[in-house]
Parts: structure tokens; sequence; C-alpha cells
């Protein structure tokens, strides 16, 4: 009798989440600009330095750049084509009113680390799970974990943290390289580490309030020594995320 009534449980549930699914795409929506934070990492977090990352868009040179090295933010100094803020593959598989911002970090010990916004357009389409672009070409996902980042003035951020190894030959021995990916989601008023609840709370702004607000992720990814038995990655982790984030959301 508890299996059938737990069965009959999921089933109804199953629908619920079907139905919740079809009303989200299929329901007559009002787009709406209002996002939860700037797509603009800051200049300085703390000790930390940014320069802007700009992508060649020539499809024979695609070379990466830093805003410092240039003096056009828009010309490929070496063929002159068009630079932009994401690579030519994101642009041509992402919808143009996508907002991409990267930026690489520099702290004055050495330690660098690179910054991701991605704020999604009109289709809100731009946006995906993180887990499916990280792996491959001899990457893998270690193990993920959630932290609370305590944040002043208000209650903690959770963000999700992906222990990446890479694995390389190098004078044909075998290496391991560790690095750490560090993600979150923000909408208007909402802030997750899930990309589930993620799904959720959209689905529930277009059926109980028949809209769909800008979506943002964001990111950081550094490295993660893999003598690091401490973890103290996750400080670094921690202490950036809880300076700079901040400086990007936006008021009520």
């Amino acid at each position: 009798m508890v299996a059938r009534s737990s069965t009959h449980y999921l089933i109804l549930l199953s629908l619920m989440v079907a139905t919740s699914i079809a009303l989200a795409v299929t329901v007559d929506t009002s787009a709406s600009d209002e996002a939860g934070i700037e797509p603009v990492w800051p200049d300085q977090v703390g000790d930390w330095v940014g320069d802007e990352i700009r992508f060649c868009q020539n499809p024979k040179h695609q070379q990466i750049y830093t805003a410092s090295q240039l003096k056009d933010l828009n010309v490929c100094p070496d063929c002159e084509g068009e630079l932009a803020s994401m690579t030519l593959i994101e642009r041509s598989m992402l919808p143009s009113d996508t907002i991409i911002e990267k930026k690489r970090y520099t702290h004055p010990d050495g330690r660098t680390l690179i910054a991701t916004v991605v704020m999604s357009g009109r289709e809100r389409a731009s946006i995906h799970r993180p887990e499916r672009c990280l792996v491959g070409q001899g990457s893998e996902i270690a193990t993920s974990h959630t932290i609370q980042v305590p944040m002043e003035g208000r209650g903690p951020l959770d963000v999700r943290i992906l222990d990446m190894l890479r694995h390389v030959r190098v004078q044909g021995k075998p290496h391991a390289y560790g690095s750490y990916y560090a993600y979150w989601f923000v909408g208007r008023g909402r802030e997750t580490a899930s990309h589930n609840a993620r799904l959720f709370w959209m689905a529930a702004d277009r059926i109980l309030y028949n809209k769909s607000h800008r979506w943002a992720y964001v990111a950081i990814g550094g490295n993660r020594p893999l003598e690091d038995t401490e973890n103290t990655y996750r400080d670094e982790i921690s202490e950036f995320v809880a300076a700079a984030y901040p400086q990007m959301v936006r008021g009520e």
C-alpha cells in the first residue's frame, strides 16, 4: 500500500512539473529588461586588479587579448579584425542580445583568476548548466559542492564550486592539474546556485506574474593546487565574491 501511494505521488508530482514547464514555455509572457545585477565586473576588487578580455572574431585568427594590450578595444592589433567580449563560437551560438563580460584579475602575490558574467537576452536561451561545457579535452569534474559566502548587511550567498582536474602529458609523463569553477545565478530579486531552482523561478514568474526577467550567470575560475589539502582556494573564492558581487547588484 505504501509503495502504491508513493508511486501515485511521484506520478502526480511529475505531471505537475511537466504542466508547469509546458505553461512556462507556451504562455505568452511580457519580456522584461529588469535584471538583478549590472553585467559589468569592477575594475578592482580589493587587491585584485581586473583587465577586460577581448576576442578576435576573425575565423582564421581568433586570438585573445586583454584591454591593457590594446589601443582600440574593438580592433584586433594583428589582423585588424573585429574584437568582441565573447568568442566567435559563443557569438555564433548565443542570441544576439546576450551580454558577456570577462575579466582577468591579478593579485599582487601573482595569483590570477578569470571572472565571467553572462546576461540572457530576450529569448532567455543564453544560460545553461555550466557542467555541460566544462568537461572534455582532458578535463573532468572531480567533485562539486556548495558554499555559503558571508555578505555584509545581508544573508549569505550560495555559490556552487566545481573542483576540476585536467590530465596532460609532459615529456611523455602523465600530469594532473587542479582548478576550480565557482558560479551562481541572479534574477530580479532572486539568487541561487542551483540550475533547477533557476528554472523553477523562471517558470513561476511566467505563470504567476506573466513576466520573463533577465537572468545572469556569474562565475569565477582559478587555480586549485592539488597539494592544497586545507582547501584554502575556497577562501580565495569567498573573499573575492564578497568584495566583487555587492558592486554589481542593482538597487530596488
